[in-house]
Order: structure tokens, then C-alpha cells, then sequence
């Protein structure tokens, strides 16, 4: 599984969001974050992060172009896109996994 996110001067909810996919249990995954330019405190808040995650900085393109380099350097198998200042509920990637894997029909999954 991977997790991209996608941040542009959000640095104020990284440590929140990060620890919502740290939580998860169940799943192994992989971290992608993608900073678009922030000029914000976002490259400091990430240094903490760093054994734990892919940092990729970019000049400021916008969130598809972040969300694209993202995707270019993921390796899992499945991906789950996040945005930056959201957070992912307990349990959330083991139950999208096992959903996907349960019914070889389905190649998405959502949620409200």
C-alpha cells in the first residue's frame, strides 16, 4: 500500500495526518509526501519524519501535478491518496485492503 500526500503550506497538520497512517495496523505501506513549494515551516516539520517516509520537494505545480509525483514514485501494490491536512480513521488501510482483495471485481475503493 501507499499513502501519497500531496502538501502546499499545510506544514501545520503534517505531524497529525503522518501519525493517523502510523497508526495503522494490519497493513504494511509506504509514505509518499509530496511537498509542491510550501513556503511554510512543511520541509522542517518533515525532517522529523524522515526515517519513516519518501519526501519528494517540487517547484510549485499544483495538487494533480503532486499527487502525479506521487504516484511516479510509489511501489505498492495499492495506493491510497490523502490530503495533507485530513487524517485516516483506525483501521482504514487494512479495511480498504481486504475489501480489494476480497472481490477481484472492484479496482476502487471510497469512503465518505
Amino acid at each position: 500500500m501507499s499513502v501519497i500526500i500531496p502538501t502546499y503550506n499545510y506544514g501545520q497538520f503534517i505531524d497529525e495526518c503522518l501519525a493517523s497512517v502510523y497508526a495503522q495496523r494490519g497493513v504494511r505501506y509506504e509514505i509518499i509526501l509530496v511537498d509542491d513549494g510550501s513556503s511554510d515551516d512543511t520541509v522542517v516539520r518533515v525532517a522529523a519524519h524522515a526515517a519513516r517516509i519518501t519526501y519528494i520537494r517540487q517547484a510549485n505545480q499544483g495538487q494533480s501535478a503532486a499527487r502525479n509525483a506521487g504516484l511516479a514514485a510509489c511501489r505498492g501494490r495499492y495506493i491510497q491518496l490523502l490530503d495533507a491536512d485530513d487524517f485516516l480513521g483506525p483501521g482504514s488501510l487494512a479495511a480498504r485492503v481486504a475489501e480489494l482483495q476480497g472481490r477481484g471485481d472492484k479496482t476502487m475503493v471510497v469512503c465518505r
